[in-house]
């Protein structure tokens, strides 16, 4: 239903701002306005279902506004559904997009079955190639949400592979504790001083650190998703006011965040299914000998 709250304006990533300041404010009576958006990556649909599940728990009726291309797709992914379904407790939603897996409220206790729904469904798309960087990325990702972002509605995935540039894209977010914050948080137990964004960022980024040594992290996290996306995809992090991009050559950026009042991060992951190894069939060879 229509109401009378002010109307949001997303026509690019930028426009996502006014989203974060008013959940950052409290003031959450927006209508939101999509229907000029170019198009919908995993991470565009994580920040939108982020928005609406604040919505909903703290009771707020709003409207999406959507064109019919993109109301197709968004009905498709039960994006409202979802949001709807999601403020309080967790449930998926089944979809009607067959190169998706659903939006997935997630957190370690549902990792290892969420990872081995994703191999079993992306396999398909990717005969005779080994996915399981699929498995280090989301493993490493969620534990490190689990681990340090104290969100508190949980982290959000959503997968979807493209057939015509044959790339496997996810997403994962949270509205926790951001990575600098994290970063610094850690360093100042420690009696060292404080870093910019930026600088936190690229700590983090390096060989070894962590803010936090549990088994299943031991002081890799980050830095093993760079390492595993080199030569096959690429990396995106939205944390606080800082944006970095791993580009599949190696080579890394840093720069501002496009979306101002950021709250949380948001990591997307883009593979490319082409330059994935093929996968190896010699141990399935040795016991069907």
């Amino acid at each position: 239903m229509m109401t009378d709250n002010i109307e949001i304006l997303i026509d690019r990533i930028e426009d996502f701002s006014g989203l974060f300041k008013r959940i950052q404010l409290g003031n959450l009576d927006a209508n939101v306005n999509v229907a000029n958006y170019p198009f919908f990556n995993p991470k565009e649909i994580l920040l939108l279902t982020e928005f609406f599940v604040v919505q909903n728990f703290n009771k707020i009726d709003a409207t999406l506004i959507i064109n019919e291309e993109i109301g197709w797709y968004i009905t498709g992914i039960k994006l409202i559904d979802f949001c709807n379904t999601n403020f309080k407790i967790p449930h998926t939603q089944e979809q009607s997009i067959s190169t998706a897996i659903p939006i997935m409220r997630i957190d370690v206790s549902k990792m290892d079955e969420y990872i081995h729904n994703a191999l079993g469904f992306f396999s398909k798309y990717c005969n005779g190639k080994d996915i399981d960087i699929l498995s280090i990325c989301i493993s490493e990702i969620i534990n490190n949400v689990n681990d340090h972002s104290k969100s508190p509605h949980d982290a959000y995935i959503f997968s979807q592979y493209y057939p015509n540039v044959r790339q496997i894209k996810f997403a994962i977010s949270d509205l926790g504790v951001g990575i600098p914050a994290t970063v610094n948080s850690f360093l100042e137990s420690k009696k060292q001083e404080r870093l910019g964004d930026i600088d936190a960022l690229k700590w983090a980024l390096q060989k070894g650190k962590t803010v936090k040594s549990q088994l299943h992290n031991m002081g890799a996290g980050l830095d093993n998703i760079k390492t595993f996306l080199e030569g096959v995809g690429t990396l995106e992090i939205y944390t606080e006011d800082v944006y970095c991009k791993l580009f599949r050559n190696g080579k890394i950026s840093f720069s501002r965040n496009p979306i101002v009042y950021f709250v949380g991060t948001l990591i997307e992951i883009t593979i490319d299914v082409a330059k994935l190894d093929e996968k190896d069939e010699t141990i399935l060879d040795e016991f069907v000998l």
